[in-house]
């Protein structure tokens, strides 16, 4: 498969990373981490194709954690074009718990059951000599996923929730942490630009995970870190208005964040031409369809939300 990439939209950010979703229940706090770094981001499922990881075009890829194990009949993995488009172009990679195992699993390492489900607090050793992966020692680290994080005495409190774990690296791979359970709680290779955690730097519970995966994007990934809020919604709003074209727009609100989120940019973009509607099903909760109608209006001015009581037919359907 070539590695020509599709050309994205001018509206998008010309630098973006892309997290890929094994189904953790915190993997969305991988792309608030990565945007609050100043990097924009979208997560995409495991099960995309290689064509819409060629379409998004990233500077770098995330993999989440996730329920599974790598080595189960029915535990999901990145499709092998991925992969290929992966290592083809050299896309700097960092697995996080189940995609540390994945990624070892695929280049040859061996994941096994641990003796014992871990789940909490870890002290995290990182090590001084990437080019002997086994000498357990305390040290200030010099894996680039780890600059400008203070420590003591090379110790780090990392979060950790995993059933299995890394015993054997994949060739070219080396060790850069540790804990009391496993020598590779984090490994990478520089030749293959990919990094691994076995704890997730995402979460709260790790105090340095932010810098972590700022060192990850920026750093190994050699983006610039300016992309804000601002300006995202800014170019979305152009966009709308070019698209658009003089033209009128009828659009369904739940009350909910997506539909929300998108009426506020369209009437941005297009004003009283956007006609917004909601659906009273009669299923909602009490006065449900009245509080987002109030509470839309009185965020976004001047929009007029108007409520369809549908709840008769709804009945009359289900009865």
């Amino acid at each position: 498969m070539s590695s020509q990439l599709i050309a994205p939209p001018e509206t998008l950010q010309k630098e973006r990373l892309l997290v890929i979703d094994f189904g953790s229940q915190v993997s969305h706090l991988i792309c608030r981490r990565v945007r609050e770094a100043g990097v924009y981001c979208e997560m995409r499922s495991c099960q995309l194709t290689a064509e819409e990881a060629q379409r998004f075009n990233p500077n770098g890829v995330i993999l989440s954690g996730g329920p599974h194990s790598v080595y189960d009949a029915d535990g999901p993995h990145l499709a092998k074009e991925v992969w290929e488009i992966i290592e083809e172009l050299q896309l700097p990679v960092l697995g996080i718990c189940y995609g540390l195992q994945e990624m070892c699993h695929v280049f040859g390492g061996q994941v096994e059951p641990g003796e014992k489900r871990e789940f909490g607090h870890a002290d995290f050793y990182t090590r001084d000599d990437l080019s002997v992966p086994s000498e357990v020692k305390a040290a200030r680290g010099c894996s680039a996923l780890f600059k400008d994080i203070s420590s003591e005495h090379g110790k780090l409190q990392v979060w950790m929730s995993h059933g299995d774990k890394v015993t054997r690296l994949p060739e070219s791979f080396v060790s850069s942490g540790y804990t009391a359970n496993t020598e590779f709680a984090s490994i990478e290779s520089v030749k293959r630009r990919m990094y691994g955690v076995q704890f997730h730097p995402e979460v709260t519970h790790t105090p340095a995970g932010g810098q972590m995966i700022r060192n990850f994007v920026v750093n190994i990934c050699g983006m610039k870190g300016d992309w804000n809020m601002h300006d995202f919604c800014r170019i979305q709003v152009e966009s709308i208005v070019k698209g658009l074209d003089g033209k009128y727009v009828v659009g369904a609100v739940s009350g909910g964040v997506d539909s929300s989120v998108a009426a506020a940019l369209v009437h941005k973009a297009v004003g009283s031409r956007f006609k917004p509607f909601l659906v009273d099903t009669g299923l909602l909760r009490k006065d449900e369809a009245s509080l987002v109608k109030a509470r839309l209006e009185a965020h976004i001015p001047g929009m007029e939300l108007k409520v369809l009581d549908a709840s008769r037919q709804f009945y009359s359907e289900l009865a």
